[in-house]
């Protein structure tokens, strides 16, 4: 064969490699997040969200414009306009039982709740964050210079797991801890699903002042459960040179240690099984399998050894 025939025969052989290729990429998984605006509108946790959803292999991202759109018009414009296969939904919505019920093609991951009723595609998420909450509880109890730990949640209902485990894990590690827990406003659920919510939960004013209140009272550890409000309270810390413990998405040097929701490692293992065709109805994460904690240097190596231990113990 002639030096020129070969090099034609090389350019035709990449050329079909690229279009074998373009065809694969274009022919994956669309996967797409939806955010329940009634629930969740800040751009951090839909960044966050996006950003952990792009590292899910084999599967293409596609990060929707969903401006002035409800969540079922969003859900709509997903499986209509995009033609999503795989529709990840951030917080859990009494809605999406029904989409999956219509929408027999479209597999149906919502973070956040589990389900009873079990369709083939539709699939529940839930982090248990018990022992999360614990080690960080240890940790606060071990820490605190005065004694006096703080809360700040959403309502008593929300994140109740967390904040179950957090009072365990302190009184554990320190018996003379007193634990003073406040709320935001009220979060409505209905069998595990979000209904609505109070003003309240989103005022970053009203959570900077609870905050400050608690740091002018001798708390100097504060766990940040307030979630739309966050800000508030990380601010109140950084003026009072007080700390907080808070959620990863959330950043800031009087940030003691945080928690976190590991959605790339749930999806990661939920696509494998969707690709492999055993693909369960409900999937649940728990610390060292989808649910982290990060711990700041500020805390003393003997804490941290402790936490290490009893996280392997878990």
């Amino acid at each position: 064969m002639s030096k020129k025939k070969k090099i034609m025969l090389i350019v035709v052989v990449v050329v079909l490699l690229g279009i074998f290729a373009l065809a694969l990429y274009i022919n994956r998984e669309k996967l797409v997040v939806v955010a329940d605006v009634t629930h969740t509108t800040e751009d951090v946790y839909l960044d966050y969200l996006f950003d952990e959803v792009s590292e899910v292999e084999g599967i293409a991202v596609d990060n929707v414009n969903f401006d002035g759109l409800t969540f079922n018009e969003r859900i709509n414009y997903a499986i209509d306009k995009v033609k999503a296969s795989l529709i990840v939904a951030y917080a859990s919505s009494k809605e999406m039982k029904m989409f999956a019920e219509n929408y027999k093609d479209v597999i149906f991951i919502t973070l956040g709740a589990t389900y009873e009723d079990e369709l083939d595609n539709l699939v529940g998420v839930k982090y248990d964050m018990y022992n999360a909450g614990y080690l960080l509880g240890y940790l606060a109890g071990s820490s605190t210079l005065t004694n006096n730990l703080g809360i700040i949640g959403t309502d008593e209902e929300t994140n109740s797991e967390l904040i179950s485990g957090f009072s365990d894990g302190a009184l554990q590690a320190n018996d003379s801890v007193i634990i003073t827990v406040d709320y935001m406003g009220k979060e409505t659920y209905n069998n595990g699903y979000y209904q609505n919510k109070s003003e309240d939960v989103e005022d970053t004013e009203l959570a900077r002042s609870k905050a400050y209140s608690m740091y002018s009272n001798g708390i100097d550890i504060i766990l940040d459960l307030a979630n739309n409000s966050s800000e508030g309270i990380i601010k109140s810390a950084e003026e009072n040179d007080k700390y907080v413990i808070s959620d990863c998405m959330n950043k800031s040097d009087n940030i003691l240690a945080c928690f976190e929701r590991d959605i790339t490692y749930g999806l990661n293992l939920i696509v494998k099984d969707y690709n492999n065709k055993n693909l369960k109805n409900n999937y649940n994460f728990d610390i060292n399998n989808g649910v982290n904690i990060t711990i700041n240097d500020k805390i003393s190596d003997e804490v941290k050894d402790k936490i290490q231990e009893l996280e392997s113990e878990m």
